[in-house]
């Protein structure tokens, strides 16, 4: 199979893949629809294998070629960190205030001061992990 793949130039990203035979009938009208399509990026001809090696290998393209991806930087991977961090507690906080409004909406005092104090541990206990982060 022949290929034509179209890659950010700014971040070498790979954005799409268009196959001969499926999207058009030869690579020139491939390269076309990328031109036309993604006219920001830079198009490239690949055979089964060297379109298989970059999908299996999360190739980008740089300086014209495809390279391996940089390894991230620390400040990346602890940005990476930080995030997952917020969504996981964004969403326990979030479950616990749903249940907070419920307990209030039926006039379950007990209940929610026990989910008050919840939120309280959930809410200390994210800060802890992001200052060690």
């Amino acid at each position: 199979m022949q290929y034509v793949s179209v890659y950010n130039k700014d971040t070498g990203e790979r954005e799409t893949s268009y196959v001969v035979g499926i999207h058009g009938d030869t690579v020139d009208e491939l390269k076309a629809l990328a031109a036309k399509n993604y006219p920001k990026c830079v198009a490239i001809e690949q055979d089964g294998a060297e379109w298989n090696t970059a999908v299996q290998n999360d190739l980008i393209y740089s300086a014209g070629q495809l390279v391996q991806r940089p390894a991230p930087t620390e400040d990346e991977l602890r940005q990476q960190k930080l995030a997952a961090l917020d969504s996981e507690y964004s969403q326990k906080i979030s479950d616990v205030e749903t249940e907070m409004a419920k307990a209030n909406a039926i006039g379950d005092t007990d209940y929610f001061t026990d989910l008050k104090s919840e939120r309280e541990s959930l809410v200390s206990e994210y800060t802890t992990k992001r200052g060690e982060i």
